[in-house]
């Protein structure tokens, strides 16, 4: 072994690769930083494309259907209703924020 020349031999197909990032063979990576970079992107795509394709709730399709409802009163009286909760859950994060604080 020459002096200042790394060795690292493939999981993959067992070649031995001098100072490369992939393996001279197959092209797989050979930093384990890397692989474990390149496997969670690949978890959080499929995490995401999951995530999208899932239809929506009955719940969520009920709110969606009655804050675009053709009558005035009915949109106004949802969307009151969604800033009446926006209100409380604000508040319910302030009070968690400040009793983690007096914790803490």
């Amino acid at each position: 072994m020459s002096k200042g020349q790394v060795h690292i031999r493939c999981s993959q197909c067992g070649t031995f690769n001098i100072d490369t990032e992939q393996c001279v063979n197959c092209g797989h990576a050979l930093n384990m930083v890397k692989q474990r970079e390149q496997v969670r992107i690949e978890v959080e795509r499929e995490r995401v494309a999951k995530a999208l394709a899932e239809e929506p709730s009955a719940i969520e399709k009920f709110l969606q259907r009655m804050t675009n409802h053709k009558w005035l009163v009915v949109r106004l009286f949802f969307k009151l209703i969604y800033g009446v909760w926006m209100v409380v859950m604000a508040i319910g994060m302030f009070l968690a924020w400040l009793i983690g604080m007096i914790v803490a």
